[in-house]
């Protein structure tokens, strides 16, 4: 028989799959599962997927009449097996229809079938440019590893001729060499053969950089990035490379995980402690917890890297389930790891050494001293904009957001001007300043706290003769303009270097002598149980951006604090990071707080909180019917940011030491909570499996 019948999984938010009739004599060849075909939707022409051949169209002639055909298929594109097998688990597990979550990940233009013709010239018109670039000569890049590196190098090369699934953590101080260590043994498996590898960072920011490094590693080898940032043709390019086996290795930020790499040996998590590899809206997911199940199905080693691996990571790690190699030692002959010196805000102020802007004058005497030396100097403080709110001592009005729980940002247009605006960090929300309360008509109005715009004017005016740059998304973005000016700063000029937390991930700063953090103390006694964890990690990896090259004296790093005798504080003078993060599992355990439970949220949304709740206790009701052991539901509460973009959102927190059972009780809801979703289309209902922000 010409024709069959195929399931084909198509981009609408329904937990379906469709029939269609697949003519073997008008489309020339027979179904395979991946192919990427036009199929007639309704009233509308879209793009499905085959999924699989369910028999022959003789059995049901009446069907005839209302299956029907596939129209044409895409002869360029096509999605593996394997690739589709980890959108299937993710499918499940994170519970979102299959064809949304394939057709999220795959390049806009791949869904477009009157794109189809025009992406085979658009890809010979990119390679022919690309070709032209690659006649330039590039320079290999070397490294002679010390002892230590080159213990943990071996072992992933006898790890890796395993050939089958291990997960490796390289834990290694800043600046220990992890990513020399880890290019290296990289390198050595595509030296082999035709196989290509994939390496995951957690932010855009960190990809030029390291993007240079890699090409100059695999100086033979096709190179692909993928993230957000990147144009649809580079995109459309780099995906047909990367399913065709020419990119042999593939650099990219969490999505790239369901990139499709059919001869994929080896996946690296670069700091994989870092939040951003969970995804926080749409498809919520994590990437390196879809890397390593990506790593047990196909079988092929995982490695984690980090200098302060995340609970979830350390716990597997004293449970012996992860393979640990350590790396104590700064790479480069002469570096050293930053001293703290800890600067008790409230001693500064009786000693009236602190000024209106919250600087200390031992901080301004460290700044001047870092600079008479010709060393650099990096100032953390993760908040950006001017000042995060605009206030009325008068009658206490604050710049509150009107479509969002949230406050207003001040921004300036320009260091120096005037020029004020307020901004919603949540919402996108913009609107010019009061020129007088609104409350009660005060016209003294003040800015309240400090962002990364003010510490860089008042910087520029306390320091005239210093170049002050400032890192923040709002500096940073436009295409281009990040990657300018890190490699500003690498060139050495003595300078003061104000950022968020952009600035303290995986950049090799050779210059920096001196790092000062800023307002850190908003973050010591947080609601969220993993701040401290969180705030652990950003400390380390800031003071980790000092003493790197060998080229300065002994690099330190400088806090203003009014609590010098929080836990955090002692663990991070005295480098016991172990320690540290085995207190943290500990108190973990003891709370019965993940890594020991798992959680997910049922998160509703809609104009009216009312609505909110009746939905919520619904859906609680339902799942307290089913057979619960060890899972506890909790009662509705709101969001943290309870009113976003003039939506209001409550959640319902489900907490279980089975994930199993949390996983049926999460699947036998998911049927009520379509229903509700069809019966009400005013709200919205969204599963976050393994949250990490409430």
């Amino acid at each position: 028989m010409s024709k069959k019948i195929v399931k084909i999984a198509v981009d609408i938010p329904i937990f379906q799959l469709f029939d269609y009739i697949w003519d073997e004599d008008e489309l020339n060849q027979a179904p395979k599962r991946g192919q990427i075909v036009k199929v007639e939707f309704g009233k509308k022409i879209i793009t499905g997927i085959v999924l699989q051949e369910i028999g022959d169209y003789s059995c049901a002639i009446d069907q005839e009449k209302s299956l029907k055909k596939v129209i044409a298929l895409a002869q360029l594109i096509k999605i593996d097996d394997a690739l589709l097998r980890l959108c299937q688990f993710a499918s499940k597990y994170y519970l979102r229809p299959l064809g949304e979550i394939i057709f999220s990940t795959i390049p806009t233009d791949w869904k477009k079938t009157e794109k189809w013709d025009a992406l085979e010239k658009q890809r010979n018109r990119k390679l022919k440019k690309e070709q032209e670039k690659t006649l330039q000569k590039r320079e290999q890049q070397e490294w002679i590893l010390n002892k230590e590196q080159q213990i943990a190098y071996e072992q992933l090369i006898r790890i890796s001729s395993k050939n089958t699934f291990e997960l490796v953590l390289l834990k290694g101080i800043t600046g220990s060499g992890k990513t020399a260590v880890y290019l290296k043994w990289l390198k050595e498996i595509l030296d082999k053969n035709d196989d290509q590898c994939l390496i995951l960072v957690p932010e855009i920011n960190l990809t030029p950089q390291l993007e240079k490094t890699i090409k100059q590693v695999f100086i033979d080898q096709e190179v692909s990035v993928l993230h957000s940032n990147i144009s649809q043709i580079e995109r459309n390019v780099a995906w047909w490379k990367i399913q065709n086996g020419f990119s042999r290795v593939i650099l990219g930020t969490r999505l790239s995980i369901f990139a499709p790499i059919p001869k994929l040996k080896a996946i690296v998590v670069d700091e994989e402690h870092d939040g951003s590899y969970k995804q926080q809206d749409g498809l919520r997911y994590n990437a390196r917890d879809l890397a390593i199940w990506r790593g047990v199905d196909i079988k092929i080693p995982i490695l984690l890297t980090s200098a302060t691996p995340s609970s979830e990571t350390w716990q597997k790690v004293l449970q012996k389930k992860i393979t640990l190699l350590e790396l104590n030692k700064k790479a480069k002959e002469g570096a050293t790891i930053s001293q703290l010196h800890l600067i008790d805000i409230n001693q500064a102020r009786k000693n009236k050494s602190l000024d209106m802007y919250g600087i200390t004058n031992e901080i301004k005497q460290v700044i001047q001293k870092t600079w008479e030396k010709n060393k650099q100097v990096l100032i953390y403080i993760n908040r950006r904009g001017y000042s995060p709110i605009l206030h009325c001592a008068a009658c206490q009005w604050k710049s509150e957001c009107k479509k969002c729980s949230a406050w207003m940002v001040v921004h300036k247009k320009a260091i120096g001007s005037k020029d004020f605006s307020l901004q919603c960090h949540h919402c996108g929300l913009i609107s010019a300043p009061p020129a007088s309360c609104p409350s009660c008509g005060n016209q003294d109005l003040a800015t309240v706290g400090m962002g990364t715009q003010k510490i860089e004017e008042h910087l520029s005016n306390e320091f005239a003769q210093m170049e002050v740059i400032r890192i923040d998304s709002d500096s940073t973005k436009n295409k281009g303009s990040a990657d300018e000016v890190f490699t500003q700063i690498h060139e050495g000029k003595p300078c003061l270097i104000v950022g968020t937390q952009m600035i303290t991930k995986g950049h090799d700063f050779q210059h920096v002598e001196t790092v000062i953090v800023l307002d850190v103390d908003k973050s010591l006694y947080s609601q969220d149980f993993r701040a401290i964890e969180k705030m652990f990690s950003q400390l380390v990896q800031v003071a980790g951006r000092g003493g790197r090259s060998g080229e300065t004296d002994q690099s330190n790093i400088y806090i203003q604090t009014e609590f010098v005798d929080h836990p955090i504080f002692k663990s991070l003078a005295e480098h016991r990071y172990d320690d540290f993060i085995t207190d943290v599992v500990n108190e973990r355990k003891e709370n019965q707080l993940p890594p020991y439970t798992y959680q997910a949220l049922i998160i509703v949304e809609s104009v009216a909180e009312k609505k909110n709740l009746e939905v919520l206790y619904e859906i609680k009701r339902y799942m307290e019917k089913q057979n619960l052991s060890q899972t506890t539901i909790y009662d509705p509460t709101p969001r943290m940011l309870h009113k976003h973009a003039g939506v209001e959102r409550n959640q319902i927190l489900i907490e279980s030491k089975d994930r199993t059972e949390l996983q049926s009780i999460l699947e036998k809801a998911l049927d009520l909570i379509e229903m509700l979703k069809k019966k009400s289309r005013s709200i919205k209902i969204h599963i976050d499996r393994d949250p990490t922000s409430f």
